[in-house]
């Protein structure tokens, strides 16, 4: 699926039962889809502008007021829904939203946050808290997506662990990559980092040192974040040329993106027309080139060379400027224009004037939403395999079998790897001599039928 499609078609699935809190950019696409995908939708909003808008335009039940609040609660039915979408613009609000929902009956919860390292430092807690079984950050979805952009790569998908330290990404496998050349015990990764598994098709196989990979599967590489980049260069089999990356806008989003393209090496320049957040941006990032301008401003490319750039991404909070920003972009020649852009209705007119790669807050969401509905509601991204198998964090204990030993002395199955152990800021993949200790933060991939095995190991619950 594209992210930068201008709709989404998703696959069949039986009529289900949404609940959706806040009718945004986000919240409405929501509706819009699921509702013409067949299933039942009720929306929650408190606005009555946007209320009468989606009361006009589309085919779903409208609850008035504030999705935190147990009476509006009630009127939506959440206790009857398979799945509630908190999805408006408060975070609070919606993990408020969220734990009421579940507690008055909804089978699910998904949340949505605005910030990308609620995800990747604090889902466990916030999931445990407000018992959220899926969260999911816009910002943290289109870092990923520009990303792939930029570099060319096939990463599709991404999740975080050990409070970010640790990284599992599904890559798409190239014709020519080293998986299909090479067997991987003759692979020469970096340190921490390990195939763990190949799907092929639907089928997940978790391979051994003489299997190899064909064009076409999908590979699930676990590393820490330090090395990630430089793993998934070696497994792509296009070089990786990026030229100089600009960045137009500094917001919130940009900066996330900034500090992911800390572990490529690739020249990056911001501009940002707000004097004191370019300040801080500039302290933030004393390694990259900080422009304090307007990104519509003719003479700014002219004087700062942006046409010798490889890609230029506009993140600015407005459309107008990433429109006009990527416009120019385009006619001074840079090879890559990716503008964000969050009004539904501007997507068709973007494209027509020639913009290729735009991306959007709300497909992206729907996106992950999508998949999780799909996949039979699980919040890991392995789960294409229907959850024949998971990934596990586990706290090592004193009184754990596993705790003291090494990684021969355990010998655990082959349905069972120990993928990466975090031990305070170090990060490392265990091999055969290498012993665990009592407080390591173990990830695991495991099968479902070495679940057991899991709990006999390694006792307690999961640490995410």
């Amino acid at each position: 699926m594209r992210a930068d499609a201008a709709w989404y078609v998703a696959p069949a699935m039986n009529e289900q039962r949404f609940v959706v809190m806040g009718a945004g950019e986000v919240g409405y696409h929501l509706a819009e889809t699921l509702s013409r995908d067949g299933h039942s939708v009720t929306v929650i909003e408190l606005r009555e502008d946007r209320r009468l808008r989606i009361d006009g335009e589309l085919d779903v039940a409208v609850v008035g007021g504030n999705g935190a609040h147990v009476p509006v609660l009630e009127t939506a039915r959440v206790d009857k829904c398979d799945l509630f979408l908190a999805v408006s613009s408060d975070d609070e609000a919606n993990l408020a939203a969220a734990l009421l929902a579940k507690q008055m009956g909804a089978s699910r919860a998904a949340v949505r946050v605005a910030a990308a390292e609620e995800v990747i430092g604090h889902r466990q807690v916030y999931e445990e808290t407000f018992a959220v079984d899926l969260l999911l950050s816009t910002q943290l979805l289109t870092t990923t997506r520009v990303l792939n952009l930029i570099r060319g790569h096939n990463t599709m998908a991404v999740e975080y662990f050990a409070s970010g330290k640790v990284q599992l990404r599904k890559i798409s496998v190239e014709e020519g990559s080293l998986l299909t050349r090479q067997p991987l015990r003759e692979l020469e990764l970096p340190p921490a980092s390990l195939v763990v598994g190949i799907f092929h098709g639907d089928e997940l196989t978790i391979p051994g040192g003489d299997d190899r990979a064909q064009a076409g599967d999908e590979a699930l590489v676990l590393a820490s974040t330090e090395v990630i980049a430089q793993v998934e260069r070696m497994l792509t089999p296009r070089p990786e040329v990026l030229g100089t990356v600009i960045i137009a806008g500094g917001g919130a989003t940009g900066e996330t993106v900034a500090h992911a393209l800390e572990t490529v090496e690739v020249d990056v320049k911001i501009v940002e027309r707000d004097r004191i957040r370019a300040e801080k941006l500039a302290t933030l990032f004393p390694a990259y080139e900080v422009l304090q301008a307007d990104a519509t401003d003719v003479s700014l490319f002219q004087a700062e060379r942006f046409a010798k750039a490889g890609s230029f991404v506009a993140l600015t909070g407005n459309d107008e400027t990433n429109l006009m920003a990527s416009l120019l972009a385009r006619d001074a020649g840079i090879p890559l224009v990716a503008p964000l852009v969050q009004r539904a209705k501007s997507f068709e007119l973007w494209r027509r004037l020639g913009l290729e790669h735009l991306f959007s807050p709300r497909i992206l969401a729907y996106e992950r939403i999508s998949e999780y509905v799909h996949s039979g509601y699980s919040s890991n991204i392995v789960s294409l395999s229907h959850g024949d198998a998971l990934v596990v964090e586990r706290r090592l204990h004193a009184a754990s079998p596993a705790a003291g030993v090494t990684l021969a002395e355990m010998n655990p199955p082959r349905g069972l790897i120990v993928g990466a152990v975090a031990r305070g800021r170090k990060v490392f993949v265990p091999r055969g001599p290498d012993k665990l200790e009592a407080g390591d933060l173990v990830i695991l991939f495991v099968r479902k039928e070495e679940l057991g095995t899991v709990q006999l190991l390694f006792p307690g619950r999961d640490d995410r």
